[in-house]
Formats: C-alpha cells, sequence, structure tokens
C-alpha cells in the first residue's frame, strides 16, 4: 500500500530531475570555467614561457629540468620560447636568460640577489655561499661585484677582447689537437679550451696542461648541471651523489696548485704591481700581506 502511494511520487520527482538537470548543469559548468580561467590567468605572465595549465605546467617544467639537466633543458627552450623567458623550478617563477646584453645589465647592477639552487646541491659543488653567481649572499655579491664591474668595462674589457682574439689565433692553428680521426672537428672542446686559455691569461697567467684541465671543468658542470636542483632527498643516498663530488674535489684539487703557484710567483716579486691582474686584485688584502711578509 505505502509502495503504491510513492510510486506517483517516484514517477514525478523521476519527470522532473531530467527537466532541471540541465538548467541546474549550466550554472555550475560555466562556473568551473571562470575559476579555471581565472587560476590559469594569475598564473600567466607577459614574459614567454610555458603555460600554468592548473599548476602542471610548473611540474612539467621543473621535471625537464630534473629529466635532461639544466644546460639541455636552457637550450629546449631557447629554442621554444627565445633569448627570455619564464620556466618554474622548484615550484617558483625563475627568468632564463641567454641573451648577453641581459647579463650584462645584470652583472653591472647590484639589485638582482636571488639565484636558485639546491643548499644541499650548492654544498656538494663548494658553491654555497661561495660562488659567484649561485651563492644567494647579497653581502657576497657586493664584495666581488666591483672585481666583475671592472671586468666589463674600460681597458679591462678591451684588452679581454684582444685576448679572446689572440687565444682564438692560436688554437685555430692547432685545430689538429681537437680534430677526431674522421676530421670532424670537437667545436665544443675548442671553445672550452679558448675560455680556460683566456681565463687564465686574464686572471693567473699561470702555465697549466689545458687539456687536463679542460676534462675537470668539464666533469665539474656535468655534476653542477645534475646536482643544483635535486631535491634533499637525493642527497640521503651517498652513492647516487658519490662520482659528482669526485669530480668536484678533482678540479679544486687542481685549482689549489694553480693558486699555490700564484701565491709562490706574487711572493718572490720585487713591485707587486707587475703581476696585478684579476686574481690578484680579487684576493687583494691577503695577497699583500703574504708579499709583503715575504720580503725583509
Amino acid at each position: 500500500m505505502v509502495l503504491e502511494m510513492l510510486n506517483p511520487i517516484h514517477y514525478n520527482i523521476t519527470s522532473i530531475v531530467p527537466e532541471a538537470m540541465p538548467a541546474a548543469t549550466m550554472p555550475v559548468l560555466l562556473l568551473t570555467g571562470l575559476f579555471l580561467l581565472v587560476w590559469n590567468y594569475e598564473g600567466t605572465s607577459s614574459i614567454p614561457g610555458p603555460g600554468y595549465c592548473m599548476g602542471i605546467g610548473p611540474l612539467i617544467s621543473h621535471g625537464r629540468f630534473l629529466w635532461m639537466g639544466i644546460g639541455s633543458a636552457c637550450n629546449y627552450y631557447n629554442r621554444v620560447y627565445g633569448e627570455f623567458m619564464r620556466v618554474w623550478i622548484s615550484g617558483e617563477e625563475t627568468l632564463i636568460i641567454s641573451k648577453s646584453s641581459s647579463m650584462f645589465h645584470i652583472m653591472k647592477h647590484n639589485h638582482y640577489s636571488s639565484r636558485f639552487g639546491s643548499k644541499l646541491g650548492l654544498q656538494c659543488i663548494g658553491m654555497h655561499e661561495k660562488g659567484i653567481i649561485f651563492n644567494n649572499n647579497p653581502d657576497l655579491w657586493k664584495t666581488t661585484r666591483p672585481f666583475f664591474m671592472k671586468a666589463l668595462s674600460g681597458p679591462g674589457l678591451v684588452r679581454m677582447v684582444t685576448v679572446c682574439a689572440e687565444s682564438l689565433k692560436t688554437h685555430l692553428d692547432r685545430l689538429e689537437e681537437v680534430t677526431n680521426e674522421s676530421g670532424y672537428v670537437d667545436v665544443l672542446t675548442l671553445l672550452r679550451r679558448v675560455m680556460l686559455d683566456t681565463s687564465n691569461t686574464l686572471f693567473l697567467r699561470i702555465p697549466l696542461d689545458e687539456s687536463a684541465i679542460v676534462v675537470k671543468i668539464q666533469g665539474y658542470f656535468d655534476a653542477w648541471q645534475a646536482l643544483l636542483i635535486k631535491p634533499d632527498i637525493f642527497f640521503k643516498i651517498s652513492w647516487l651523489y658519490k662520482k659528482y663530488e669526485k669530480s668536484v674535489k678533482d678540479l679544486k684539487d687542481a685549482i689549489e696548485v694553480l693558486i699555490a703557484e700564484k701565491r709562490r710567483r706574487i711572493s718572490t716579486e720585487e713591485k707587486l704591481e707587475e703581476c696585478m691582474d684579476f686574481a690578484t686584485e680579487a684576493c687583494g688584502t691577503s695577497l699583500s700581506w703574504t708579499w709583503s711578509c715575504a720580503k725583509p
């Protein structure tokens, strides 16, 4: 009896629901679409780069850097978006700049101080609050910045161009050193040698084994690329980063030998002014103290 009484009501409700559903669903869909539009709009930027897409964009962006490495991922985004773009690394908006004029502007001004990088990763490669760029230490940057400003302007810049041209000519004359058995020139190795020779001429002026140092530098930057943005859990497992740690130590040991030789030469100079260069000025007080203590 009760079922018979409820049946008409059941039929009435079921007949009403289909008619009411479209009217009720449409506002919900519109509100949802508006919400997603606002969400995506807040994550957009006037700077070119991958879309936010409800948070999926930052995940893909960070994942690409972890998977491809910083250098390869930057090259990928350069090809897609140009010389100046915005990506996400560790959930934070990060600008990738490959335009030389923009980097020149940043290096010359003192209000750029925040750089990305895992603290543990920076510690592992010896750059945490010690590196020139990836240090996140504004006080240190303010101390070292004047030396780079000087190197990027005036006579220092003119000399750098001259040294680069001479080094490139010298290495082109020895092109067989970077040519493989098939006759192809390893351009990347050639450029690394030119950069090393130029840096040594401008900064240290110490004789060195160019080919051996280039291999150590490459190993160091492989470690830099692999470790810089790794999550902290990565550094809980020593065997994952042990080989990178060794690469960092190899370059550090080689550089320490060169610096020790630089200090020895400075301590034996009659006039400190005659051996002034970037490294001598950067070390400043300690080098002057070493030189003065060595003299009677």
